[in-house]
Formats: structure tokens, C-alpha cells, sequence
């Protein structure tokens, strides 16, 4: 990787119709030879916040904790499709009851909480060697097992007939496990005549939100240091705690020790941290504490330390 490589997180605005696969591939066109990945794969037909990882900043991503989201989608009763979009092939219309809003609110409220839910067919999830949507494209039937799926809040925006259609908006925030196009059809399956989704924008991915996402052209002059968020802050704002300590015998390598001068109760055996270098005040790495040898390891380094 080249040393002038950036190292920490882009807030990048996905537009509909590219898959999370070709914005990185964009990004490395313009930033040229370094290691890139997103944190969470969004469909290309979806638009919206898709954080990225940039450098040492990637060897960070598995510490963070599950991010919560947030997303605004739009449904269309009384369709049907096998890939619960309107999309998708295999589309079957039905009837749509006399609805309305209030009717509406009260069948979302339902599903906050934690819920057992089918997911989707064309989702990720490994099926036999394979991912369950290469399978359907195949041609091959797919039933998942129900999940344990998180919804924070299920808030009905409108509810209106638009395009000869009776459609709604809904405001979601949810955590893992959870798919929106699952969310959509259990609504229709419950007034009877099913829904697809016709539009999805994630507003929110953990700390990283649409208002301070950036479009990729607005990143095409390659001066990305304006919208390159720190790779510690990140993790602090994830909830990660901060361990300041006094760095020695330079260069620092990963698994290198070094001695702790005090312990916290609240700290517990083998808890990860983040790294602050005591003489520069910089975030410099994660590591994982040894309360018992009173000792914290270097796990990982970013920035200027990597």
C-alpha cells in the first residue's frame, strides 16, 4: 500500500443503480492502490449512506459493534414479486382492501421489537455452499428459516394513491438482522394483498448520516481530505473507550506491550480501546487490555503509526 494512501472513513452517498461493489471499484480508480471496504453492503437499486473504509482503517472494521440504520422506504400494495420488489420477475397483482393511515400505524407498530422474521430469498445468506440469491437465480426455490430481526421504530409517513397505485412511506430504524423488503411484505401479508418495495434510502448507518454524506463526483478532483473522518474518532463515537498511554522505543509494532499505570473498575478481561499516544495526543491504534499482567497489547495501528 502507498505511504501517501489515506488512512479513516468517507460517508459516501450511493446512488441508485450502482452496487456497493462499484463504488469501491470507483474509489480505487481515483485514489489509486490501497486497501478500501464499506461497512455494509447496500442493493443497488438502494440509495443512500454507504460508510467506507479507507487503509489501516480497514483492519478496524471488525471492531465495530453492529451499527443501527435508518432508512426511508417506499411500498406499493396489492403487488408481489420473488424478489419482494417491484423489480424483480414473477410479479403478481391482487386486490387492495379499503386502508387507511390509522390502520396502517397500528399493523407497523407490531413489528417493533425483536421478531422472528423469514428473510428474503435474494439475500446473502449462505444456503448450501451458496448464497441464497445465486441459488434463486438458478432457478432453484428457496425457503430461509425465520431469524431474530430488530425494529426500533416502524413509522408510517403518508399514505396516499399515486400513479394509479396505493402506496406508503415508512421511516424504519432497525439493528441487525433485518431486511426492509422482508418488512414490506409481512405488511402486505398482513391487510391480505401483499406489497413490494419500490424505493429505499438508508439515512443513517450507525454514526455516519445522510445530511454529511458526499457524492462521488464531489470527491472526482481527488482532494478527499475535506470528508475523510478520523479513523479514532470513528471508533470513539461507536462507543469504544480511550486509553492514553506513553509510547516508547519507536517504531511501535502490532502486539508489542506496553505497561498500564492504572486499571479502572470498569474496564473487563480483554477489552478492546482505542490507542492515545500521551505526547502527541493522537489516536495511533486499538488494543486489547491484560488486566492480570496490567498490559495492554497493540492489535491494530492506523495513521501515521500503520
Amino acid at each position: 500500500m502507498s505511504p501517501s494512501f489515506p488512512c479513516g472513513f468517507l460517508n459516501i452517498l450511493k446512488p441508485p443503480g450502482m452496487s456497493s461493489h462499484t463504488v469501491v471499484a470507483r474509489l480505487r480508480r481515483l485514489l489509486g492502490k490501497g486497501k478500501i471496504g464499506h461497512l455494509g453492503t447496500l442493493d443497488p437499486g438502494a440509495c443512500g449512506v454507504l460508510p467506507i473504509a479507507l487503509g489501516g482503517a480497514t483492519r478496524t472494521i471488525s471492531y465495530l459493534p453492529p451499527a443501527r440504520k435508518g432508512y426511508l422506504a417506499e411500498l406499493v400494495f396489492g403487488w408481489e414479486s420473488e424478489t419482494l420488489d417491484v423489480f424483480g420477475h414473477s410479479i403478481k397483482r391482487r386486490e387492495v382492501p379499503l386502508l387507511d393511515f390509522s390502520q396502517l400505524e397500528e399493523v407497523c407498530s407490531h413489528f417493533v421489537g425483536t421478531i422472528m422474521q423469514v428473510p428474503p430469498s435474494v439475500s446473502a445468506l449462505h444456503v448450501a455452499g451458496m448464497r441464497s440469491y445465486e441459488l434463486v437465480r438458478q432457478g432453484v426455490e428457496v425457503v430461509l428459516p425465520p431469524r431474530p430481526a430488530t425494529y426500533y421504530s416502524v413509522i408510517p409517513q403518508d399514505l396516499s394513491r399515486r400513479d394509479g397505485e396505493l402506496k406508503a412511506f415508512l421511516a424504519v430504524e432497525c439493528g441487525q438482522g433485518t431486511y426492509i423488503r422482508a418488512l414490506i411484505r409481512d405488511i402486505g401479508q398482513h391487510f391480505g394483498c401483499g406489497a413490494c418495495m419500490s424505493f429505499l434510502l438508508r439515512t443513517q448507518s450507525g454514526h455516519f448520516k445522510l445530511e454529511d454524506a458526499v457524492t462521488l463526483e464531489e470527491l472526482q478532483n481527488g482532494d478527499i481530505a475535506p470528508h475523510l473522518q478520523d479513523t479514532g474518532a470513528i471508533l470513539q463515537q461507536y462507543g469504544m473507550e480511550t486509553l492514553t498511554v506513553t509510547l516508547q522505543n519507536r517504531p511501535y509494532e502490532r502486539n508489542q506491550e506496553l505497561p498500564l499505570e492504572e486499571l479502572h473498575p470498569n474496564w473487563i478481561p480483554r477489552q478492546t480501546v482505542v490507542l492515545r499516544d500521551d505526547s502527541s495526543g493522537q489516536l495511533f491504534g486499538i488494543g486489547r487490555l491484560n488486566l492480570t499482567l496490567r498490559r495492554v497489547t497493540i492489535e491494530r495501528m492506523f495513521g501515521n503509526y500503520a
